[in-house]
């Protein structure tokens, strides 16, 4: 009984001895509690499935009291959100291709004509499908208003009992269509834009890119720094005459070859294995690439500077992949989350990145198109550079 007692109170030491530890490492502590409450946050109150909000184009050529009314239909409906006001089918082609809409509803110069005489009114809806969910979203709101708009327009039936409200009965024989109203008065066509058959592989693709960017790049220059320290050889950095920004800039310069070489890889792949259309340059995305990288890789040397261990490095890392995969777009719809998670996501250089590889890739758009996307990387690496450098001391302790 003795020894079993001697036994517990070593255990119970080496567990309050663990818990002081864990007590003095704030970067842990702060890990185990912020981290269920990051989750919490952001599976409870960002994500979110329904669309709302869309940005859309309005092609009016109609230009009529009752093509303005549909429109003001279409808004209240919460899933559509008129941004731009396009002269033709093809302006609203080309912005749905550089990613500034998201659809664009096309009314024909007759439609105010067919509308009134019944003969069969269609409104033209340009879909992006490069995301099958939002697709499929505005698919049914379209269709839920178009049935709505048929209830409405339902015409007296001067067979039935006075004051019936009815659909006209289908044709019982052939010949020359009468100047009747038909069955469906209004009919919103849809036009799915860059993925017709709505695959999801030809939406996760191009968004896993920089998902697998942002992990491997983030992590491996996170442990840069903290490795010299761990393997004593953080005392010959301090001999050499290296400057701090020549440093910061040589640690980073190797991973951005592999950063490439990841691209390829996983492009090829993507095109064999899922047969993901590449519409655009190639030159273009490595262009775009190329700062994205940096800025992962800036970011990883500003957790490498602020930690003291590896696996307070891969945790910080951790913290900051979460957010950066359930807030930029890559698994939920980015016009679907609320206005903060929105704010949030915009801090993100995956947000960006994403935005860019969908654009190039799937919808062949030109990098120019693109350049507040860049711009926004480009950014987020100066600062990220330029912390690094200012938190990087070349002396121990």
């Amino acid at each position: 009984m003795t020894a079993v007692n001697a036994r517990l109170r070593r255990v119970l030491s080496i567990a309050r001895k663990e818990l002081r530890q864990l007590w003095r490492d704030q970067l842990t502590l702060g890990f185990v509690v912020g981290l269920p409450i990051v989750q919490l946050v952001l599976f409870g109150y960002a994500i979110n499935q329904d669309i709302r909000h869309v940005p859309t184009a309005l092609v009016d050529r109609s230009n009529t009291s009752i093509s303005r009314e549909i429109v003001g239909r279409l808004e209240a409906t919460q899933t559509f959100s008129i941004t731009r006001i396009a002269q033709s089918e093809e302006e609203a082609g080309r912005l749905l291709r550089e990613g500034r809409v998201k659809a664009a509803v096309v009314f024909p110069p007759d439609f105010a004509r067919r509308y009134y005489r019944g003969r069969g009114a269609e409104i033209s809806m340009l879909v992006d499908a490069s995301d099958p969910v939002l697709a499929r979203s505005v698919r049914n709101s379209a269709q839920g208003l178009a049935d709505v708009i048929e209830r409405r327009i339902q015409v007296f039936d001067v067979g039935g009992p006075e004051g019936a409200l009815r659909a006209p009965r289908q044709r019982g024989r052939f010949g020359l269509e009468p100047e009747l109203i038909r069955d469906q008065p209004v009919r919103i066509s849809i036009l799915s834009y860059f993925n017709p058959e709505l695959r999801t592989p030809i939406f996760v693709v191009p968004g896993l890119l920089g998902v697998i960017l942002t992990t491997t790049m983030i992590l491996m220059t996170s442990l840069a720094i903290v490795r010299e320290r761990e393997r004593g050889s953080f005392e010959f950095l301090i001999a050499t005459p290296v400057r701090r920004e020549e440093l910061m800039i040589g640690k980073i310069l190797p991973y951005i070859g592999i950063g490439f070489i990841q691209i390829i890889l996983v492009l090829a792949t993507g095109v064999m294995l899922f047969q993901i259309p590449f519409e655009g340059s190639v030159s273009h995305l490595l262009f775009a690439s190329l700062f994205f990288i940096a800025a992962n890789l800036t970011l990883g040397l500003v957790i490498s500077c602020v930690t003291k261990s590896q696996l307070q490095a891969t945790q910080l890392s951790f913290f900051f992949f979460l957010p950066s995969v359930l807030l930029s777009g890559f698994m939920f719809p980015f016009e679907s989350m609320p206005l903060p998670a929105q704010w949030i996501g915009e801090l993100l250089p995956l947000t960006h990145y994403i935005r860019i590889a969908r654009a190039v890739i799937l919808r062949g758009a030109p990098i120019w198109s693109q350049w507040t996307e860049v711009l926004a990387l480009l950014a987020f690496t100066a600062a990220g550079m330029a912390l690094a450098t200012r938190l990087f001391q070349k002396r121990l302790g």
